[in-house]
């Protein structure tokens, strides 16, 4: 395979260019770059990077360097190879962590681009959600399909724990007799409206 081989200045400038060949090229070449593999790789043993490869962590950050060209956040005022690799560095640290895009804690001077751990040291990695933020979510989404009297009954007592005395007096009922065949009911509704929802019930439901 024939390796693209670009300047410093060439590629900043082909990253930035409304030339999807321009862009592929420079990113193949950032890819390719045997400087950034070696560090990577370095980082990798350092930080005892697991669950995923170095060429992972490459790939993720040409990727996120892409975002950050297309949204003006990469101006070409540092080399791009030095930007990716600060971008890797902190994908390194937070290997756990299911990154969705790069965000900066503050601005950085002309000396905080002249390397990459400055680079790195200026970044915050936010995390995809989860799948317990999922079913959180598609909870609450439920939830809120549900009528007033309904979805506040099962708040109280499954997310307030409140006792069928409170959920009773707060619902204006006569007991807490009363209040147990409400949430009962109440559950019953919500289990019906999660069965009938594919979306709601792979989600809440995943294995089954």
């Amino acid at each position: 395979m024939k390796v693209v081989q670009l300047n410093p200045t060439e590629s900043a400038g082909s990253i930035l260019s409304t030339d999807p060949r321009q862009r592929n090229q420079a990113f193949k070449a950032l890819y390719m770059s045997p400087i950034v593999a070696g560090k990577v790789r370095e980082w990798a043993k350092i930080y005892n990077l697991s669950g995923k490869t170095p060429d992972d962590v490459v790939q993720e950050g040409v990727i996120l360097l892409d975002e950050l060209a297309r949204n003006g956040r990469f101006r070409g005022e540092s080399k791009a190879e030095t930007f990716l690799l600060g971008i890797c560095k902190n994908l390194i640290r937070d290997s756990a962590k299911k990154v969705r895009r790069v965000v900066f804690k503050e601005s950085l001077s002309d000396a905080d681009l002249s390397s990459e751990d400055s680079i790195a040291d200026h970044m915050v990695l936010e995390e995809l959600e989860d799948a317990g933020q999922r079913r959180d979510r598609a909870l609450q989404e439920a939830l809120g399909q549900l009528t007033d009297k309904c979805r506040d009954a099962l708040k109280l007592y499954y997310f307030e724990n409140k006792s069928m005395a409170d959920v009773a007096a707060s619902r204006g009922l006569a007991n807490p007799d009363q209040a147990k065949k409400a949430v009962f009911r109440c559950r019953e509704s919500l289990r019906e409206l999660i069965h009938h929802n594919p979306y709601l019930h792979n989600i809440l439901n995943p294995k089954s």
